[in-house]
C-alpha cells in the first residue's frame, strides 16, 4: 500500500464532488454540535472529512467528546499514534465551504494539546489548485488558543476546503483538541441588498414581463398624480432583511420606454413600512430618469449619469432626483433589521428589473449592484489634525461614555470606554433556529472579546424585548416558551461571565414593546407570569432568572420616552420599585434618542432624573443621539452643536447619571441619519469637538465635601504627595465663582484642566489621575474670581 498523494487527493475529491453533486453546507458544524459522541472516521462527521495515509500503521483516533470544549458542548479529540511522510498524511478537513470570487473571509479555529509542544497546520485551499493561506506550524499549548487568518478568493471557485494537518514529528503520543471552526465574510454590511422587482407583492396595475433572461415589472396604465400613487393597485410591497443598521441609498435598475420623458417617473416610500396610498407626506416622486443612469460595469452609480431610453441602467435615486435636487435616504436601526418597503407606479413605459439598497457612506459600481459585491469607501485627503487620536473621551472620569457597535471598528477605542452590542445581543440575532446547538454567537462573541481586550465596560443589550424575538417562539406553548427563554438567559450568563451589566428587559411599559403578542410583537408575556398580582409579574420573572444565572452582573431595566415625560417616569418607577424591593435591580436605563430630548423642557429632564436618582440606583443614559430637529434634511453642524450644548450638560452633570451610551457615531452608519459625530472620512463634526473639550473641562469626580460655608478661599496641599498615579486636591470657594483648576509641568506648560465652570460656595475635592504623565514636579493653580493660588506636587512612578 502506498501513501496518500496530495495531488491525487485533490483530483479524487473533485471527481467525488462532481459524481455525488455535493452541495455547500449551510452551517459548518464548526463546534461539532451536530455530531454523535464517540470514535469517528471518514466522512461521518457532518461538514468534515477525516483522512489518514494508508502507510501509517499506528492509525490516529478521532473522537467526538463533550467534556473539554471551548465552544458549545462538543469538541473533537485526536490521539496521534503515528505519522506519515507528509504533514497532511493525518488530517481533518472542513469540507465544501461555499465562497465567492473577490470576497474576503475571516477563518479561525481553536486548538490545544494535552501535553506541551504539539504542532498542527491550519490551512485553507482550493480543490483544484491548492493552498490559499496557512498558519504553518501552529504551536499548541495546554490551554485553548485561537488561530486566525484572513484571505480573499481570487479564482472562479464556488467551494474551498480547510484542512488541519497533524502529521508532525512532535505529535506521536500526543492528544490534540479542535473546536469552534469559523469562516465568515469580512464586514458583510458593505454589500448592497439587491431585490428582484417581481419578488414583491404586486398591485393589480403591474404587469410581470420578461426580456430574454430578465424578469421585470411594468405599469399597465399611466397616472397623472405627482404627490402619491393614489391607489393601492399601483403599489408594490417588499419584505427585506438588512445585514446591518445604518443609512442606505436606494438604487433601481430600470429601462425608460421609447417616449423618454413621458416614460420615466415613479414613486418610492420616504420611510420603511406600509405607506398610505394617497398621503403625499409618505411618498417621494422621482422624475427625469430619461436623462441619467449607468450601464458600464465599472461605472460608479453615484452622480446622475447620462444614459437615455430603451436601455437597462442603474440609477441612484436617493442622491439624484434627475429633474433637480436630491432624493431620500432610508435609515435602518439596530433594533429591527427586517423592513417593509414600497414603490408606486406612475408612467406605463417605465420597466423596473431590480431595486437595491447600499450604505450611504460607500460607493457602488454597476458590477457591485449586479453581483452583490461590496461597495468601496473613497476617502479624500483630509487634515489629520481634525481626526481625534484618543484617548477615549471619558478616560479617567468617574462616568463612562460608550457607544454601540456591530462589530467593533479599529477606531472605536479612541473615542469610547464602554461598549454595547446594538443588534448582536438580541435573542433574534442569535437564535435563528429552535435548535440551541445552531445558535450563532459569533458577532456577540467578537464584541465581548473586544471589550475584554481593550478593558472596556461591556453592557449587553438585551435579554427580553417584545419587538425583536426569534420567529419560532410564538408557535410554542407557554411551558416551552418559558423553558427556551430561561435557557437563553442561562446560556448568556455562562458564555459571558465577565460582562459588567445587561438590559434584562427592554421597553416593558404596556404601551411600549412588551412581549404581549400585539402589533406583531412576541407573545410570551403570559408564559413568564403575565401581569399577575403586581401588574409586572413577567418582568419580575425575567429579573429573577437573570439574577440566578448572571449573579455578578449589574441588572438594568431599559425604556424610552421616560425623563421627558412626567407620567412615563412615574409609571417606570412602579416597575423599578417592584424590582428594588426584591433586590433584583442594580441600575436604571433611560433611552436618550433625539426625539426624546430635542424639544424637551430641560427642567422636566432634571426633575425626572432626580426622581429616578432618589431610588438610590445609578441611572444610565442608554441610547443617546442628537442631530437635526426631526432628523430632517442633511446633517446640520450648527443645529447639532446647539442641541448638544443644551442637553448634554444636564445629563453629564446630574449626580444620578453614571454613564452615557451613544447610539452610533459615524455618518452613514446610524439609524438617525443626521446624528453622526464623525464624518465618513473620520474628521470630527463640531459637536464632537465641543463634547471632547466639555468632558475634559467638567470632570465628574469633583465632590462637595462639606455643607459648611468656608470663611476664606483656600487651596490645600494635595494628598498623598509624592503620589503615583492618583492624588486628591481640596479647595474652598467663598462665593459663587467661575472656577478653574489647572495642572502645569515644571516648564510652565499646561497639562490638564481638572475644573472649569461655575461653582457655588463650598468645600470641594477633586482627584487627579496622572497615569498618562511622566514622573516629575508639577504645579496646580486654582483661579476663582479674583483669587489665584499655586502649589507644587511630585509624581513618582
Amino acid at each position: 500500500m502506498r501513501r496518500l498523494n496530495k495531488m491525487f487527493f485533490y483530483s479524487a475529491l473533485c471527481i467525488l464532488l462532481i459524481a455525488t453533486s455535493i452541495k455547500a453546507q449551510l452551517e459548518t458544524n464548526g463546534s461539532f454540535e451536530n455530531s454523535k459522541l464517540g470514535v469517528v472516521t471518514g466522512s461521518n462527521v457532518k461538514g468534515w472529512i477525516i483522512q489518514t495515509a494508508t502507510e501509517i500503521t499506528s492509525a490516529p483516533i478521532f473522537e467526538i467528546i463533550n467534556d473539554n470544549a471551548i465552544h458549545g458542548n462538543n469538541a473533537i479529540k485526536i490521539v496521534v499514534n503515528g505519522i506519515g511522510t507528509n504533514q497532511w498524511d493525518v488530517q481533518l478537513v472542513a469540507d465544501s465551504i461555499p465562497v465567492k470570487k473577490g470576497v474576503t473571509y475571516n477563518c479561525s479555529v481553536w486548538a490545544k494539546t494535552a501535553k506541551a509542544s504539539a504542532q498542527i497546520n491550519f490551512t485553507a485551499g482550493y480543490y483544484s489548485t491548492g493552498e490559499i493561506k496557512a498558519i504553518r506550524p501552529a504551536n499548541l499549548t495546554t490551554f485553548w488558543q485561537k488561530f486566525s487568518m484572513q484571505f480573499t478568493i481570487n479564482e472562479d471557485q464556488k467551494f474551498i476546503r480547510a484542512p488541519i494537518h497533524f502529521s508532525y514529528s512532535t505529535n506521536p503520543g500526543k492528544t490534540i483538541y479542535i473546536d469552534n471552526f469559523q469562516i465568515s465574510e469580512v464586514d458583510p454590511g458593505k454589500k448592497p441588498v439587491v431585490v428582484q422587482a417581481e419578488s414583491g407583492k404586486l398591485g393589480s396595475n403591474y404587469s410581470l414581463l420578461s426580456d430574454n433572461t430578465i424578469k421585470y415589472i411594468s405599469p399597465k396604465t399611466n397616472y397623472t398624480g405627482l404627490a402619491s400613487p393614489g391607489d393601492t393597485s399601483r403599489i408594490a410591497t417588499y419584505n427585506i432583511t438588512f445585514p446591518d443598521s445604518g443609512t442606505y441609498n436606494l438604487f433601481a435598475r430600470i429601462r425608460v420606454g421609447a417616449n423618454g420623458f413621458n416614460d420615466d417617473s415613479f414613486f418610492y416610500a420616504k420611510n420603511f413600512g406600509i405607506m398610505k396610498d394617497t398621503a403625499s407626506a409618505d411618498w417621494f416622486f422621482i422624475n427625469g430618469l430619461a436623462a441619467g443612469g449607468f450601464a458600464d460595469t465599472s461605472a460608479i452609480v453615484d452622480a446622475p449619469g447620462g444614459l437615455g431610453n430603451s436601455v437597462w441602467k442603474w440609477v441612484n435615486v436617493s442622491k439624484n432626483n434627475f429633474a433637480g435636487g436630491a432624493g431620500v435616504t432610508l435609515s435602518v436601526g439596530t433594533d429591527n433589521l427586517n423592513k417593509t418597503f414600497q414603490i408606486g407606479s406612475r408612467e406605463d413605459g417605465l420597466d423596473i428589473d431590480k431595486i437595491a439598497f447600499g450604505k450611504a457612506n460607500l460607493l457602488f459600481s454597476v458590477n457591485c449592484l449586479e453581483n452583490g459585491l461590496p461597495g468601496k469607501t473613497v476617502l479624500k485627503a483630509v487634515d489629520s489634525t481634525l481626526i481625534w487620536k484618543g484617548p477615549a473621551i471619558a478616560s479617567g472620569q468617574a462616568k463612562f461614555l460608550g457607544n454601540t457597535e456591530d462589530p467593533p471598528k479599529n477606531i472605536y477605542s479612541k473615542y469610547w470606554n464602554q461598549i454595547t452590542p446594538g443588534n448582536a445581543g438580541k435573542w433574534a440575532s442569535v437564535a435563528g433556529s429552535i435548535d440551541t446547538t445552531k445558535w450563532n454567537w459569533n458577532t456577540l462573541d467578537g464584541i465581548y472579546n473586544y471589550a475584554l481586550t481593550n478593558k472596556m465596560i461591556f453592557k449587553d443589550h438585551t435579554l427580553i424585548w417584545g419587538s425583536q424575538q426569534p420567529s419560532w417562539i410564538n408557535g410554542l406553548d407557554k411551558t416551552e416558551q418559558a423553558k427556551y427563554i430561561e435557557a437563553w438567559i442561562r446560556m448568556v450568563g455562562k458564555r459571558y461571565p465577565k460582562m459588567d451589566m445587561v438590559d434584562v428587559v427592554n421597553e416593558a411599559l404596556p404601551t411600549h414593546n412588551p412581549p404581549d403578542g400585539n402589533n406583531g410583537r412576541a407573545n410570551y408575556k403570559d408564559a413568564l407570569g403575565g401581569n399577575g398580582t403586581t401588574g409586572y409579574d413577567w418582568v419580575i420573572w425575567a429579573f429573577e432568572k437573570a439574577r440566578k444565572y448572571l449573579p455578578n452582573v449589574k441588572l438594568l431595566l431599559n425604556d424610552y420616552g421616560i425623563v421627558n415625560d412626567n407620567s412615563a417616569t412615574n409609571s417606570y418607577l412602579t416597575i423599578i420599585n417592584l424590582l428594588k424591593s426584591r433586590g433584583l435591580i442594580d441600575g436604571i436605563g433611560v433611552q436618550g434618542h433625539r426625539f426624546e430630548f430635542e424639544r424637551a423642557d430641560t427642567n422636566v429632564l432634571k426633575s425626572n432624573l432626580s426622581k429616578l436618582g432618589a431610588t438610590g440606583l445609578p441611572v444610565y443614559i442608554s441610547e443617546f443621539d442628537l442631530g437635526n430637529l426631526d432628523n430632517a434634511g442633511t446633517p446640520d453642524d450648527a443645529q447639532q452643536l446647539s442641541l448638544y450644548k443644551k442637553i448634554f450638560p444636564i445629563i453629564w452633570k446630574h449626580p444620578a447619571v453614571k454613564g452615557i451610551t451613544f447610539w452610533g457615531y459615524i455618518d452613514g452608519q446610524m439609524w438617525q441619519s443626521t446624528c453622526g459625530l464623525i464624518r465618513s472620512d473620520y474628521t470630527s463634526r463640531p459637536a464632537l469637538t465641543w463634547l471632547i473639550d466639555y468632558v475634559k473641562n467638567n470632570p465628574t469626580d469633583v465632590k462637595n465635601i462639606s455643607n459648611s460655608l468656608p470663611a476664606n478661599y483656600e487651596l490645600q496641599q494635595n494628598y498623598p504627595n509624592p503620589f503615583n498615579p492618583t492624588t486628591t486636591i481640596n479647595y474652598s470657594i467663598v462665593k459663587e465663582s467661575n472656577v478653574r483648576l489647572d495642572i502645569y509641568d515644571i516648564l510652565g506648560r499646561h497639562v490638564q484642566t481638572l475644573v472649569n465652570g461655575s461653582q457655588a460656595t463650598g468645600k470641594y475635592s477633586v482627584e487627579l489621575n496622572a497615569g498618562n504623565l511622566s514622573s516629575g514636579i508639577y504645579f496646580y493653580t486654582l483661579r476663582a474670581g479674583e483669587f489665584t493660588m499655586t502649589k507644587k506636587m511630585l509624581l513618582m512612578k
